[in-house]
């Protein structure tokens, strides 16, 4: 069986990814860093829906704790076929106003979020001359928006 796994899964556009494609027959795993109670109510959603999924708790921001989670993944005698990058966050303020902190876990989110889940992924997927690796931007990330200075540059660096 093909899996799928959906960063930041557990609310929002990537809940809705996650039921999409548990409903087109993909096992989903999905990834949370947090919203356990939350991630636990998709995967129920997915299963009552007569697909699978499971669940991968792991912040995308720490290489460390990304690598190491996908490493038990790719343990499986199934493939992870689909990686959607759906994880990011939004800390809008006026650029002035704008923390170090606020730029940093933004763009770490999404930016470092993105290559610390696909670079384990990649080598894996190239070995099977198979993979779909998809990516979540936002129309941010080509008009900007007023007071998400950091949050448009991160959309649009993916």
């Amino acid at each position: 069986m093909s899996r799928a796994l959906v960063t930041g899964a557990s609310r929002g556009i990537g809940a809705a990814i996650a039921r999409a494609l548990g409903l087109a027959g993909q096992h989903v795993i999905i990834n949370y860093r947090s919203q356990h109670e939350q991630a636990e109510q998709v995967k129920l959603s997915i299963e009552q829906a007569g697909g699978s999924a499971s669940l991968c708790a792991f912040d995308v921001r720490d290489r460390e704790a990304a690598s190491a989670a996908i490493a038990k993944l790719l343990d499986s005698q199934d493939p992870i076929s689909v990686v959607v990058n759906n994880a990011g966050i939004a800390k809008d303020n006026a650029f002035p106003a704008l923390s170090f902190e606020d730029w940093d876990s933004v763009t770490r989110t999404t930016l470092d979020g993105f290559f610390n889940v696909t670079h384990p992924l990649v080598m894996p997927m190239v070995r099977r001359r198979y993979g779909r690796i998809i990516n979540i931007s936002s129309v941010s990330g080509v008009t900007g928006n007023r007071g998400q200075t950091n949050y448009a540059a991160a959309k649009a660096g993916l």
